[in-house]
């Protein structure tokens, strides 16, 4: 390729991480203090920092991200304990006024006589008074008697409320849960205060609550419109590029496509991998089936149908783990490829590979299990102090403890050590922006950022933590997995000879260029209300819109499969051809789930109001599951189809899989989760967003209606969906093809 792409990777790469570190260094130092003690008036403590981050501890190890939410990350079925905290506190503070001033309840007071009070309030809680020197914060009167009801509220709510889908007295520790008050009650403050020298709190004026004058400020207006300037002027760009340059893409170079599959024979290693195939099916189907519990939780918050599980298996554990397994899944089905692929491509087995791919097996194993059984021992308080290092370390989609997360990074660099091994022989006198090296690239990100996860601990600061946590739920599976299957299957096209070579590079370098060059800087969306600083939203909400391009896209570009992937004039006499069917419903997805879906809820002003609503998860599932999870399958149904024999393989259970997991996808996002957020967030902008997340709102009829309608999605994906993929694949571990020796080359 010309040096001339080389250097656009280049600039891409060093601009969008360069702006990178600036936010994270912005954020370190910008980020909500805490505070060494937090006093009243007179100067008395009331509680100190090590109690604020003792209680985000406790947060973090009961699994409580998983329940409910802070700054509104987490899940959905409980409150969001910092935006809950801000409204009682808002409600004492009110009551304590009125009676004061009036001498009776603030409910009787005249409109005129209540907005006096609120603006007095809003002057009042917006008034930052953290001292830099002495490192104290000064709460008012009524933010200490509001504090006083909050350790009331919450006590209850973790003891004998049972509002929660959680077992009663779920923390038994009086002190940890006054702890968990005490980081409730700082997080309030970072939602209602000012920044020092700013007219807007650290969290953007993020939760909407009318009674402490929270609401949207001029920037969020702002970028709002900068964003959609941003879309139309990327979209406009783009589509004039692609037709200046008509050969970008995928395209043909005019031999005739080789269907090897009904002549391949395997090597040793790549037998060895289809145990990963048989654990990604089972992983999935757990997966769905702890999504199915978790959904219940939301109609029948006392367990599953009349049967109280909430002490077997509560809330937090079934949400935890539906999202653990969902990335471990999903990773490990490309992971496996990515063993696969090599040597097909290399011809190339080097010896005892099969055995390092046995070792990898076995120390994914031991990471499934080990976390899994780990994060319920967690929550149950099993593990003392060791709880972060092997029980549930509290953080959403990054749920395992450490030891696990450091053991599944080694596994990974060992993953890469394997590829490498097959493919070596590819880079001999190869330029250092060839097919192979851009491989070779593809496979050293993988363990590199996911790593980053390792950047924080339980004592760092919430919104820093959350920045670093981003850059593996963001950066990791959104960018450089979308790159790595890039990569794979652009060398797989080019292999086959369905594109040229030139072509299948074309495509890496665009998906560079276009991917990354939004996605780096485009992770700044999920920075909004994180208690990060404002030119974190600035940034991210233009770089987000400019992601929707390439989705664009790649939405165009799947369907020239069809005509790629032609055997005798028709795509379905190619083998792969349920494989590209896959491919082809990424391309859908990406743009629906990923595009319209994401940008939907990436605008700043829709977001303020949507965020941390069902609108979220609605995105959520479409792009994850839509997107990845669709790439997942499609990597599984094109290895085993090379490795299982010819009788044993069923393009009727593929037919059946591929449209009922599609289908009910969309029913579930149809039926449920997109008008459920639709209504929860005209509950935020009318009512305040403490109100769209309450136990009442969950559970009116509307909302209930709407949970009880996703059994159909949720039985077409589970039943029509995935038991025949399971079934297909357990069948062909009885119907292996023989593996050749190292010596003979697999037929390619």
């Amino acid at each position: 390729m010309s040096w001339r792409w080389k250097l656009s990777v280049l600039l891409v790469l060093i601009l969008g991480f360069s702006t990178l570190i600036f936010m994270g260094h912005e954020t370190s130092t910008q980020a909500p203090p805490i505070p060494e003690r937090v006093v009243d008036q007179s100067g008395a403590t009331i509680f100190t920092g090590e109690d604020i981050l003792a209680g985000q501890g406790v947060f973090q190890k009961y699994g409580l991200m998983d329940v409910g939410s802070v700054f509104g990350h987490g899940a959905y079925n409980g409150p969001d304990f910092s935006a809950e905290y801000l409204h009682l506190e808002a409600e004492t503070a009110l009551e304590r006024e009125s009676q004061r001033r009036f001498g009776k309840a603030y409910s009787n007071l005249s409109a005129a006589e209540q907005g006096d009070l609120k603006s007095g309030l809003a002057s009042e809680i917006k008034q930052n008074r953290y001292d830099q020197q002495s490192k104290n914060l000064t709460f008012t009167e009524n933010q200490v008697e509001a504090y006083k009801a909050n350790v009331k509220h919450f006590d209850s709510e973790f003891t004998t409320d049972n509002k929660l889908p959680l077992p009663s007295n779920y923390i038994k520790d009086e002190n940890e849960r006054l702890q968990l008050t005490r980081f409730f009650a700082w997080s309030a403050w970072a939602c209602s205060t000012n920044r020092p020298g700013k007219d807007f709190t650290f969290t953007n004026n993020w939760p909407p609550e009318e009674l402490v004058g929270n609401a949207p400020n001029w920037q969020i207006f702002l970028w709002s419109a900068m964003s959609l300037i941003m879309l139309v002027g990327g979209i406009g760009l783009t589509q004039f590029l692609m037709s200046a340059f008509p050969n970008l893409g995928w395209a043909p170079d005019g031999t005739t496509l080789t269907d090897n599959v009904k002549s391949f024979k395997p090597f040793r290693s790549q037998t060895s991998i289809y145990p990963y195939f048989i654990v990604v099916v089972l992983l999935f189907l757990f997966q769905t089936a702890f999504g199915v519990v978790t959904a219940h939780y939301i109609v029948e918050a006392g367990g599953l149908y009349g049967f109280d599980i909430r002490d077997l298996l509560p809330y937090s554990i079934t949400r935890s783990w539906h999202l653990q397994l969902s990335i471990l899944w999903i990773a490990t089905a490309w992971l496996a490829a990515g063993m696969f692929m090599a040597p097909l491509l290399s011809k190339n087995e080097p010896a005892g590979q099969h055995w390092l791919v046995k070792i990898l097996f076995i120390a994914i194993l031991i990471v499934a299990v080990g976390s899994i059984g780990g994060e319920w021992m967690g929550i149950k308080n099993m593990l003392g102090n060791l709880w972060f290092w092997f029980g549930h370390q509290g953080w959403e989609y990054l749920e395992l403890g450490r030891f696990w997360q450091i053991l599944l990074t080694i596994g990974m660099v060992l993953w890469a050590v394997i590829v490498f091994r097959s493919i070596s022989p590819l880079l001999k006198g190869k330029d250092k922006g060839s097919l192979p090296y851009m491989l070779l690239y593809g496979v050293m990100a993988i363990p590199l950022f996911f790593s980053f996860g390792l950047m924080y601990h339980p004592g760092t600061n919430f919104a820093v933590a959350d920045f670093w946590r981003w850059w593996v739920v963001h950066l990791w599976v959104e960018g450089i997995f979308e790159l790595y299957t890039t990569i794979i299957v652009a060398y797989f096209f080019c292999s086959l000879g369905m594109v040229s070579e030139r072509s299948a590079l074309s495509v890496i370098y665009v998906d560079i260029i276009l991917y990354l060059g939004s996605g780096i800087i485009g992770i700044g969306h999920h920075y909004y209300w994180t208690a990060q600083p404002a030119i974190n939203m600035a940034l991210g909400s233009m770089f987000s819109a400019l992601e929707v391009v390439p989705l664009t896209l790649l939405t165009m570009e799947a369907w020239k499969f069809v005509h790629l992937a032609k055997v005798e004039g028709s795509i379905k006499n190619f083998s792969h051809y349920w494989a590209m069917m896959f491919l082809i419903a990424v391309g859908f997805w990406n743009f629906l789930g990923a595009g319209v879906f994401g940008f939907l809820i990436n605008t700043p002003i829709v977001s303020y109001y949507e965020h941390a609503t069902y609108l979220t998860s609605n995105h959520g599932h479409a792009a994850l599951m839509g997107v990845y999870g669709m790439l997942a399958v499609a990597a599984v149904l094109f290895c085993t189809r090379y490795l299982m024999t010819e009788d044993a393989w069923s393009n009727k259970l593929c037919a059946i899989s591929f449209w009922s997991l599609n289908i009910g996808l969309m029913l579930m996002l149809l039926l449920n989760i997109f008008p459920a957020g639709v209504i929860q967030m005209l509950a935020s902008y009318t009512h305040g967003f403490w109100f769209a997340r309450s136990y009442d709102f969950i559970h009116s009829n509307q909302f209930q209606m709407f949970t009880w309608l996703r059994v159909i999605g949720d039985m077409t994906f589970v039943v029509g969906g995935i038991l025949p993929l399971v079934f297909l694949v357990l069948r062909g571990a009885l119907h292996l093809r023989k593996a050749v020796g190292t010596e003979t080359q697999p037929t390619n």
